[in-house]
């Protein structure tokens, strides 16, 4: 799914009440900043993007797609009312193997790596 439709639904989705839509996202958060992927400096200015970022991680996993980058320029994230960090972030993350490319870097079709798959998965299961 196009990354401006994953970023729309997990903006949307992070207004709700959807307890576990947040807590995954939580989830995701924390391995993204543990792994260097976001920054933890500034977290409290940033906190709604890096929590917006991880919802979308969440939604593309939710609705199992993958998160199609097609454009890297700055201008139309910015266009589209979303930060000009995210490609950065997303080339992290590319790097760390916490999402798949096949090109290296956030460009094309990006799946969740293995790291977040099995948290997510996790998160899926019912308490026995």
């Amino acid at each position: 799914m196009n990354v401006f439709r994953l970023l729309e639904l997990a903006s949307e989705r992070l207004t709700t009440n959807d307890a576990l839509f947040h807590e995954n996202a939580d989830i995701v958060l924390a391995i993204l900043r543990s792994a260097g992927v976001l920054p933890h400096k500034r977290s409290s200015i940033n906190g709604s993007l890096h929590k917006q970022v991880a919802g979308m991680i969440v939604q593309a996993y939710d609705t199992d797609t993958t998160i199609d980058v097609a454009v890297r320029r700055a201008g139309l994230f910015h266009h589209y009312g979303f930060s000009t960090k995210i490609i950065q972030y997303l080339d992290k993350a590319v790097e760390q193997e916490l999402l798949q490319s096949q090109t290296g870097k956030a460009k094309g079709a990006l799946s969740l790596g293995h790291v977040l798959e099995g948290y997510l998965g996790e998160a899926q299961l019912p308490l026995a």
